[in-house]
Formats: structure tokens, C-alpha cells, sequence
């Protein structure tokens, strides 16, 4: 759940075990095997899968070509973080890599637990980069960002979908909603960190949206991790939930039908899906662990881009790529460049 880049060698061993998922679908097509793919959006528990229900015609190649400029620009700071967190596991200064039209307030650091050497024959630094805190100056918007799975031992924490209860509140009421494990560990582990300074996330939510507009976006885990913190400061500052955003490109699934009543708090949410991406669809729905989105979803589909499948000839590239937040960046950007697209989509 949660692919960028080629470049994790766990990355081609997850990817093979889901190709077989696709052996029989053409995406030059509209195949009833294609009904599978439709961003699912159920809300109720029921054991049947997403697709059941679906219409081959709402991804037809003319099911879409949405775009929205004010949608690229979140995907554009979505692709920042991972721009980041290349900085840092480099020693560069991220900073650096902010447009000129924000200004920096923390980075966010977290610890995804260490993977092991039978899973995968190394260990990783468990300190790792996962997100910004800056400010627009011209409008004051804070932007709070989290980049998607970078690290083979995140996937330990991705695949951990039994559910946990959701922390109950300031008050010590219980929150009535479960939510998945391994996104509610990375999520605890979270920290501010600034000028030497750390200090944790989640209980420095409230300073952060206090009195201001501010908008939570993140990319595939990124998505599940603004999701849950969206939700975190709509209970710790109930006074700015409404002016509070959520965006999210390519989430996974965070928690069930009680999750997703908190999240109905935050005054708007923008779930961006690509109609042939695999993540949206996970963790499966059933009735021991019930799973649902939060908020409205925005469809785009890359049968509407030849760019973002028709070029690349192997079946493992086409998922990859359906996922990148370059393909959907590219997707929702009304202003397409007139040079080639990116790397992934040629």
C-alpha cells in the first residue's frame, strides 16, 4: 500500500504478489474485469467486495478527465514531502526545497518500528522523516503534510490491519470507532521537530490550527496519517474543526463507521482516487474488521491519460505508476506541461 518509487527491494517482491490481482485486466479495455476498480466508497459492513456493485461504465474512458487546479496544488506539496525526505536521508537541508511562498514551521519526524532481518535482511534507522508544518504567507493557511510509504519496515505497520480503538477524548469519553493498528502506531510516534526542539505531534495540534485556516494532505500512508491527524485536531480544537481541510491522494482505508462520523467534523474533505489504483481499495471491508473512507471522493482515471498507461509495457510499472503521486498530480493538474510527463508516466 503506499508505493512512490522503484527503488525498494521489498517494493517488486509486494508488487509480484499483486500482479496475479491483475492477470486478466487490459486497461486499453472496458472489461467486466475492470469492475473491480471504482474507488470504492461503501459505507455500510458487508462482506461482499467493493466491485460487486460496480458499473463498467464509471470507468469508461469517458468517465472523467476531471481537473482542478486548486487539487494540484496539494498534490504538489504532497510530492514536496517526498522531495524532503530524499534531502534528509541525503543530509541535505530540506528547507531549501520550500517554494518561496511558504515559510517553514516544523518538520514532522516519527518512528515506524524496526523491520526484521528474517522479513526482510537488514534493519532500518527507525527515526525517519515523514512530513512539514509551513505557512502560505499571503493567506496565513497553514499546510500540514505527510509523505507515503518510503521504508520496507512501514510496510510491517501497513499490513498490521486489525483494528484498535480510537483513543477517547480530553474528557475521557470513549470515541466509539476503531481504526487501523499500524497507521495508530506511526501516528503515537509522531513529532515536531524545530531548531533542536521536539515535541509531540499530536498533543501540539491544538497550537498548531488554533485561530487559523489549515489543511492536512498526504499521499497513500501520507493519506491515512493526515486522515487520522485531521481527526486528532477536530477533537483537541472542536472551535477550528470547521475550518479545518483534509486532501488526501490514493489513502488507504483508516478506521470504520465510528472513525469516519469523527471525521464528519472537519469542515472539508477532498479524497482524490484513481479509479485503477489499487490502495483505496484496502484494507478489505469485513465484518470483524468493518472499514470505510472518510469524506467525498473525487474520481480520476488514467483510462482519460494515455500518458499513464499505454507506455509502459510491464504489468508491475502500470501499478506503480497508477499509484505515484506524479500520476496524480498530473491527472488533476488542468495546466498539462508541454515537455514529456514525468519519468513514471513515460
Amino acid at each position: 500500500m503506499f508505493l512512490l518509487s522503484f527503488r525498494s527491494p521489498v517494493t517488486m517482491a509486494v508488487i509480484a504478489g499483486v500482479t496475479a490481482f491483475l492477470s486478466s485486466f487490459e486497461p486499453a479495455q472496458a472489461t467486466p474485469s475492470a469492475e473491480r476498480f471504482i474507488c470504492a466508497d461503501r459505507t455500510k459492513i458487508d462482506r461482499r467486495r467493493d466491485w460487486e456493485e460496480a458499473s463498467v461504465q464509471e470507468i469508461a474512458p469517458s468517465a472523467g478527465a476531471q481537473t482542478s487546479a486548486d487539487l494540484a496544488v496539494h498534490a504538489d506539496l504532497s510530492a514536496l514531502s517526498y522531495e524532503m525526505y530524499d534531502a534528509v536521508e541525503n543530509g541535505r537541508d530540506a528547507k531549501e526545497l520550500l517554494p518561496p511562498d511558504l515559510q517553514l514551521v516544523a518538520f514532522i519526524f516519527g518512528d515506524p518500528g524496526r523491520a526484521t532481518k528474517r522479513l526482510l535482511n537488514r534493519l532500518r534507522d527507525t527515526h525517519t522523516f515523514y512530513g512539514f508544518v509551513a505557512d502560505h504567507i499571503e493567506s496565513g493557511r497553514r499546510v500540514i503534510v505527510f509523505r507515503g510509504t518510503l521504508q520496507p519496515n512501514e510496510w510491517l505497520r501497513n499490513l498490521q490491519v486489525r483494528q484498535h480503538p480510537y483513543p477517547e477524548d480530553a474528557s475521557g469519553s470513549p470515541s466509539n470507532a476503531n481504526v487501523h493498528r499500524g497507521f495508530l502506531q506511526i501516528f503515537g510516534s509522531l513529532e515536531l521537530a524545530w531548531e533542536g526542539q521536539r515535541t509531540p505531534f499530536a498533543t501540539s495540534l491544538p497550537k498548531l490550527i488554533t485561530g487559523r485556516e489549515a489543511t492536512f494532505i498526504g499521499h497513500s500512508l501520507g493519506g491515512a496519517l493526515a486522515t487520522l491527524a485531521g481527526v486528532d485536531a477536530a477533537r483537541r480544537a472542536p472551535q477550528d474543526a470547521e475550518r479545518l481541510r483534509l486532501v488526501t491522494f490514493a489513502s488507504p482505508r483508516v478506521g470504520d463507521q465510528g472513525f469516519a462520523i469523527l471525521a464528519q467534523s472537519i469542515g472539508r474533505i477532498d479524497r482524490v482516487c484513481n479509479v485503477v489504483d489499487l490502495v483505496p481499495a484496502v484494507p478489505p471491508s469485513t465484518r470483524r474488521a468493518p472499514y470505510t473512507h472518510v469524506g467525498a471522493v473525487f474520481r480520476v482515471s488514467s483510462f482519460d491519460w494515455p500518458d499513464l498507461s499505454n507506455k509502459l509495457l510491464e504489468r508491475n510499472q502500470k501499478i506503480l505508476c497508477w499509484h505515484s503521486i506524479a500520476a496524480y498530480g498530473y491527472m488533476v493538474d488542468p495546466v498539462k506541461p508541454a515537455e514529456a510527463p514525468p519519468a513514471c508516466l513515460q
